[in-house]
């Protein structure tokens, strides 16, 4: 079937905070920020909450929430814009795969059960997607870390017809370390996803 490829340019601004509990539990909190790029519009607002145990052996679990405010219609050139929320109950295992004393091998598992909005106020479950990404790390120095990943996102659901490929993201990024609890990162990625409608498609390129 014929391809509609819709391109656009994003930037988003995250803050990523990890609290330690003890040597087996932790807290993570992400704020980030979507917004498109040409013409400048807000996309996505992002709040997420982990808490995340020590499994051994590099392995973790972690059950968290997303609270998930998107701008509507997904076009920066419409400015009188909707807001939808999208409540996201989240489930993690990860492991940490260790290659040499600089390349590390991450791995996440996700699964997500998507809860929407609807025009009345109410709220409606609608689809759980499972995430997968893998992502290479090397740290050529001890303040320095280089990063390259691959994320595939699968929905599962009775109201999902066309699009149980969801989408692909790959990229990389640079992270500098100047303190031992304090890093700014910079990277690009491409985000190419797979509309309801399965012929429609979003392909974005994303500085973070």
């Amino acid at each position: 079937a014929q391809k509609n490829v819709e391109s656009q340019d994003l930037l988003w601004m995250r803050y990523y905070l990890k609290l330690n509990l003890n040597d087996n539990y932790q807290i993570r909190q992400e704020i980030e920020e979507r917004t498109y790029w040409f013409p400048w519009r807000q996309h996505q607002f992002v709040s997420r909450t982990f808490v995340e145990r020590k499994l051994g052996k590099a392995w973790n679990a972690a059950i968290g929430f997303t609270y998930f405010l998107q701008s509507l219609p997904h076009d920066p050139e419409i400015k009188d814009f909707t807001t939808q929320l999208e409540l996201r109950p989240q489930l993690e295992i990860a492991y940490k795969q260790t290659v040499s004393d600089r390349i590390v091998l991450h791995h996440r598992y996700w699964s997500e059960f998507r809860i929407f909005e609807q025009p009345a106020g109410n709220f409606e479950y609608e689809n759980n997607r499972i995430r997968y990404k893998i992502e290479l790390r090397y740290s050529p120095f001890k303040k320095l870390s280089l990063k390259a990943f691959d994320e595939i996102h699968l929905n599962i659901g009775s109201k999902i017809v066309q699009n149980v490929f969801d989408q692909n993201r790959y990229g990389g990024s640079i992270q500098y370390i100047p303190f031992e609890n304090l890093s700014f990162e910079l990277g690009y990625f491409n985000w190419f996803q797979q509309r309801r409608s399965g012929v429609d498609f979003y392909n974005r390129h994303i500085v973070r």
